[in-house]
């Protein structure tokens, strides 16, 4: 089978398959350079940049995991339901998750209806963004009792300080007798 294969897809191949070894034990760094590596020679596969960018999510480098989930799109056309999926996965790790929902809506509206990575994505999307106008909506009413608070104590404020004067000077006129 080799025979008609040529020496480089051999050498890219292995270098995937030390990646994939990598990955597997948790070994990400070395995972994502021996990508590379086989990137080097094919720089447009786009299953060896979706498994590049899946290694460096998993090594926390979301932005270099977005990178790598478009180019691994992009190279498939859009037609590879898994490439959509890493780049939701990325836009949520960074916190784009109205993003992250148009990836995965991509998936099941587009390529594959019963994608349940997608699915279940697209439902992780929707509970976070929900999550995040709860929080927001938690902040704005904590602002607006601080905001309350500290009106009513300059209120108070000024009211002490308008009594202090009326009484100053009803004192004043008390000497004069």
């Amino acid at each position: 089978a080799d025979a008609t294969r040529e020496e480089w897809e051999i050498r890219r191949d292995e270098l995937k398959a030390n990646g994939d070894g990598h990955f597997r034990s948790k070994a990400y760094q070395p995972a994502i350079q021996a990508y590379a590596d086989a990137l080097q020679l094919d720089p447009t596969n786009h299953i060896i940049l979706s498994n590049k960018s899946a290694a460096h999510l998993a090594n926390g480098e979301k932005s270099k995991a977005l990178h790598d989930a478009r180019k691994c799109v992009e190279h498939s056309d859009g037609k590879w339901s898994k490439g959509h999926t890493r780049l939701a996965a990325a836009m949520m790790s960074l916190g784009r998750y109205g993003e992250a929902a148009d990836a995965y809506s991509t998936v099941l509206n587009e390529l594959d209806p019963n994608n349940e990575v997608a699915k279940r994505g697209l439902e992780d999307c929707r509970k976070k963004e929900q999550h995040l106008r709860e929080e927001k909506e938690r902040e704005l009413r904590k602002m607006q009792e601080v905001l309350d608070q500290q009106k009513k104590a300059e209120k108070e404020a000024q009211e002490e300080k308008e009594t202090k004067t009326k009484n100053d000077n009803s004192d004043e006129g008390e000497e004069g007798d």
